[in-house]
């Protein structure tokens, strides 16, 4: 599963700072509704709006997939580092069992 692009690489919205953004678009509805009925208004801002509502779900699921991929690949990466340390302490644990025969076989040969 391929990860959504959470910046664009290049867009006229990143020149932009907050209230430049919201007065553009400001600018823009005033002027679109200077030449339309309060029919035609309604529809498109309507229609608008439903887009909007579209848009906002899509970033949402995406942004959803995201989390979800970055969070498996981290448990993943966890699981690794875990596995890691468990075979360094069974490295530690078979390196102690062998000192452990090998002055079980000296106090052997010192008894006798």
């Amino acid at each position: 599963m391929d990860e959504y692009k959470t910046a664009p690489d290049e867009s006229i919205f990143l020149d932009l700072s907050p209230d430049e953004a919201s007065l553009l678009f400001y600018v823009f509805g005033v002027a679109v509704s200077q030449s339309l009925t309060i029919d035609e208004l309604n529809l498109l801002g309507n229609g608008l709006f439903e887009m909007a509502q579209v848009m906002l779900v899509i970033a949402a699921q995406r942004t959803l997939l995201n989390d979800a991929m970055s969070a498996k690949q981290e448990e993943s990466d966890n699981q690794t580092k875990e596995e890691k340390s468990s075979q360094e302490w069974m490295a530690e644990i078979k390196k102690l069992q062998d000192q452990i025969e090998l002055l079980q076989k000296q106090i052997d040969e010192l008894r006798i």
